[in-house]
């Protein structure tokens, strides 16, 4: 009987073993071990400098894989040589793990000190639990409202 038991438990891991092993090498086979994890592709869409608030608030279109969760601790935003924290961000919560949407776009709106204009290099950095993510600024393509350079 324990003799049965015990070749029962090998089959087991060894069509488990099979298995993984087989749907890793099939293309369009999702699995944790092949695939990257939580890649986010962030575009700016509009820096917005009117608001009452005094900020400039910047518009970012997050794509990922859908129905994943992700979290976002602090937004960086580099014009120039300076580095600018975020004050707020809506959308989601700093800090907080949310899931992505089933077509896996969040549309972010996120706040930093007032900036007259704005750099050719200057980019917003997400700092993600999976590492950060850049988004180019390019105020040259992006509807700058109120005192930005176009």
């Amino acid at each position: 009987m324990k003799t049965l038991r015990f070749v029962k438990y090998i089959l087991a891991a060894f069509v488990a073993v099979v298995t993984l092993s087989a749907s890793a090498q099939l293309p369009g086979v999702k699995n944790k071990l092949v695939q990257p994890k939580h890649k986010v592709v962030a575009q700016v869409k509009d820096i917005n400098n009117t608001n009452s608030d005094g900020v400039s608030r910047i518009s970012v279109f997050l794509l990922s894989t859908p129905s994943t969760s992700s979290r976002i601790d602090s937004v960086t935003l580099v014009n120039g040589t300076k580095h600018f924290r975020a004050t707020d961000i809506d959308g989601v919560d700093f800090s907080r793990y949310f899931q992505w949407e089933d077509n896996g776009e969040i549309m972010v709106e996120v706040d930093f000190p007032l900036q007259r204009q704005f750099n050719s290099d200057a980019s917003v950095i997400f700092h993600t639990v999976y590492g950060d993510v850049t988004a180019p600024v390019k105020s040259s393509k992006v509807n700058v409202k109120g005192g930005g350079k176009k």
